[in-house]
C-alpha cells in the first residue's frame, strides 16, 4: 500500500495545476508533518498522498485569499493539519514560500478570531478560482477535501438539491447521512454573492414550502429535514450533531465548518 500511495503521489505532482509551487516544498516539511501531526490530528493518516493531497488544499487556500481579497475561513482539517505543522517547523520559510508563490504572506487566524462571513469569503474566492457557472450549485474542491481523504473530525460539504450541506466528519472520516445546511452557505446567501442563479432559490423555497405541511421526519422543519432521513448517505458518522462539537444544527458565522483562516 505504501508504494501505491507513493505513486499517486507522485502522479499528483506531475498533473496537479500547482505542481511547480508543490514542488519547491521546503525537503523536511512532510517529514516533520508526519512525526507531528498525529498528535495534533487524532487518526490521520501520514501516506504520501494523502500529505500531497494536503498540501494542495493548502495551496488552493492561499490563493484563495491572495484573489478574493478579503478574510477568509480554511474548510479543511487536512490542510490545515499541513499549515500548523509548516508553522511550528519555519514560520520563516512559510513567510517565503507564501511571498514567492502568492505574492503575500498570509497570516494565521485562529478560528475564535475570524471575521464574520470568512467562510461565504472562502467559498467565493473558490468558486471564482474553479470556474464555476451560477447556473448550477456545485462544491469547490477545497471544500469536499477533508470528505474526499476521510479527515478524522473533518469538515464535510455536499450539495444536495441546490443546498450545501455541512457535518463535522466523525473518526473515520464520514458524514454525509446527517449532514444539515449550513448558514453561512444558505441558498440565499449564494444568490446574493451572485454564486448561483436566483431561479434556484425559487425553485428550493417552493419545494421547502410544499415539503413543510407534511415530512416523514415526524414534520420538523421542511426539505432539508427530510432530504437528511432519506438520503442513503455514506453509512458512516456518530449520533453527534453537525457541528462542532454537538448540536443539531450548525451555529452562525464560520466557527461552524472551518479550521483556521487567513487574509485582511
Amino acid at each position: 500500500m505504501k508504494w501505491i500511495n507513493e505513486l499517486r503521489a507522485a502522479r499528483l505532482r506531475r498533473t496537479s495545476p500547482w505542481r511547480a509551487a508543490l514542488a519547491d516544498l521546503p525537503a523536511g516539511l512532510e517529514i516533520y508533518w508526519r512525526t507531528s501531526a498525529p498528535r495534533e490530528y487524532k487518526g490521520i493518516r501520514t501516506d504520501a498522498f494523502f500529505f500531497a493531497r494536503a498540501a494542495e488544499g493548502l495551496l488552493r487556500f492561499f490563493d484563495a485569499v491572495r484573489h478574493g481579497g478579503r478574510p477568509c475561513a480554511l474548510p479543511s482539517e487536512a490542510a490545515d493539519s499541513v499549515w500548523h505543522a509548516w508553522l511550528r517547523w519555519s514560520p520563516t520559510s512559510l513567510d517565503r514560500y507564501c511571498r514567492r508563490h502568492f505574492g503575500i504572506a498570509v497570516p494565521h487566524v485562529e478560528r475564535a478570531a475570524l471575521a464574520p462571513d470568512a467562510l461565504l469569503h472562502t467559498f467565493a474566492a473558490c468558486c471564482a478560482r474553479d470556474g464555476f457557472d451560477p447556473g448550477r450549485t456545485r462544491v469547490p474542491g477545497l471544500f469536499g477535501l477533508d470528505s474526499a481523504l476521510r479527515m478524522p473530525g473533518g469538515h464535510g460539504y455536499w450539495n444536495r438539491a441546490g443546498e450545501i450541506r455541512y457535518a463535522r466528519l466523525n473518526e473515520q472520516g464520514r458524514g454525509m447521512w446527517r449532514a444539515l445546511p449550513h448558514p453561512e452557505l444558505a441558498l440565499a446567501r449564494l444568490v446574493a454573492e451572485g454564486l448561483v442563479e436566483h431561479r434556484f432559490l425559487i425553485v428550493h423555497e417552493r419545494r421547502r414550502a410544499a415539503a413543510t405541511d407534511g415530512s416523514s421526519c415526524g414534520g420538523i422543519g421542511g426539505l432539508a429535514f427530510a432530504d437528511a432521513c432519506s438520503d442513503g448517505g455514506d453509512g458512516g458518522g456518530s449520533g453527534d450533531g453537525g457541528c462542532d462539537g454537538g448540536g443539531s444544527s450548525c451555529g452562525s458565522g464560520s466557527s461552524c465548518g472551518s479550521s483556521c483562516g487567513g487574509g485582511d
